[in-house]
């Protein structure tokens, strides 16, 4: 069972057990989980469940959301180990489950010298994505030079990492990441890191090097998973064949670059359904009203994603479904009552409902009632007499909304 346990704040080592689909955060008494400090706003944030772990989103508190020492607003994706900050006041480990109390492993005191890191308890840079990953490099001194010349202190043989990266500076609040005006730029949890403007490093930080060398920041690197070995490519092929996005990283994460996929894979690359509709229905009603909705949609010029080839449940649709609810910017629900007994379709329209992203319902077949997130939105019957006039409804219904 997922849970949070409180690292920092009134109650060191306090867990908290994660049973709902919906999961506030908050100093109120009405929040699922009430923590009592200045820090804390009444309504200061929550968490939604996104397959086997939760999304975390910022409730407009005054202090602020904070994951890895990143500032949140939108949607999250936790994995476990990732750290929750609450303002200034509050850490909170994410955890998938495990024992509690004296089995709960403590995060390392970090100890901040002026004169550097301390020699005895210092982090890492482990390689996650690269050609070697799952090396690690201690960071003991107190500048750290990376980049493709023999000179760096650590050595990236690859042609799209500049001569001279990035470096990592040590401070007294531990070290700041450099971009050194490389020629294909660094990115930290996502984000552009502009080369006038270093960056504090927090524990379980993602950089990334170009587009083929991912960085985890870490005191603990025995617990970083990473991805198999890759070839780098010939110099100018990189960029365009593999990119990481913000989506990547929030969503399918460093965790699950270590999964297998089969043979199939999911057939994406992350960011390719920015522009996509999904669309959720039974899968027993596939040839009957979903594959021909599909074909319409696709010839009119209407961009949609379905996950009928891939095996539900297994490795590979996990990671398209997340990528999915992620990225595609609707979604279209065939409403039937066996549609609303799969709750595979009730995940997806529960995710965009609470995101308040926009959802079509086609009313395929008669229900008796609507779930709550369905109801209030204004839905298109199907008409079998004339299903391409209904089709085309849909599609109108869409193009509005863009």
């Amino acid at each position: 069972m997922a849970r949070l346990i409180m690292r920092r704040g009134p109650r060191p080592g306090q867990v908290f057990e994660l049973t709902r689909d919906i999961v506030t955060i908050g100093s109120g008494t009405k929040n699922d989980i009430v923590i009592l400090d200045n820090d804390v706003s009444r309504e200061h944030c929550r968490l939604v469940r996104v397959l086997a772990d939760y999304e975390l989103e910022d409730l407009k508190s005054g202090r602020g959301t904070f994951v890895s020492g990143q500032r949140i607003s939108s949607g999250w994706v936790l994995r476990p180990g990732s750290f929750v900050e609450l303002g200034d006041n509050i850490t909170l480990e994410y955890d998938r489950g495990g024992d509690t109390g004296a089995n709960v492993p403590v995060v390392p005191q970090m100890v901040f010298k002026a004169d550097g890191p301390d020699p005895n308890l210092h982090p890492f840079l482990v390689m996650t994505v690269g050609v070697t990953p799952g090396q690690i490099y201690p960071l003991k001194s107190r500048t750290v030079r990376i980049g493709r010349d023999l000179t760096n202190d650590i050595v990236l043989q690859d042609p799209e990492v500049s001569r001279f990266h990035v470096t990592l500076n040590w401070t007294e609040k531990g070290y700041q990441l450099e971009d050194l005006n490389s020629t294909n730029g660094t990115r930290l949890n996502g984000q552009t890191v502009a080369a006038s403007e270093p960056q504090l490093l927090r524990a379980n930080d993602l950089i990334q090097l170009a587009t083929m060398a991912e960085f985890r920041y870490t005191w603990q690197p025995g617990d970083v998973p990473t991805a198999s070995p890759i070839n780098t490519p010939a110099s100018g092929a990189g960029r365009n064949a593999t990119k990481f996005s913000t989506s990547e990283v929030n969503i399918l994460g460093p965790k699950r670059n270590k999964q297998t996929t089969s043979r199939l894979g999911t057939g994406l690359q992350p960011g390719s359904l920015v522009d996509h509709i999904f669309l959720t229905y039974a899968r027993e009603e596939w040839e009957a009203i979903a594959a021909p909705l599909t074909a319409i949609l696709q010839d009119a010029g209407v961009k949609v994603w379905v996950d009928q080839y891939l095996n539900q449940g297994g490795d590979d649709w996990m990671l398209a479904v997340e990528q999915a609810l992620s990225e595609c910017w609707l979604l279209v629900v065939i409403v039937s009552p066996t549609a609303l007994e799969s709750r595979y379709v009730r995940l997806a329209y529960r995710y965009f409902f609470n995101r308040e992203k926009p959802i079509i319902p086609l009313l395929y077949t008669s229900v008796d009632n609507l779930p709550l997130e369905l109801a209030s939105l204004k839905a298109i019957r199907y008409d079998r007499q004339n299903r391409r006039s209904s089709f085309n409804e849909l599609i109108d219904a869409i193009r509005q909304r863009r």
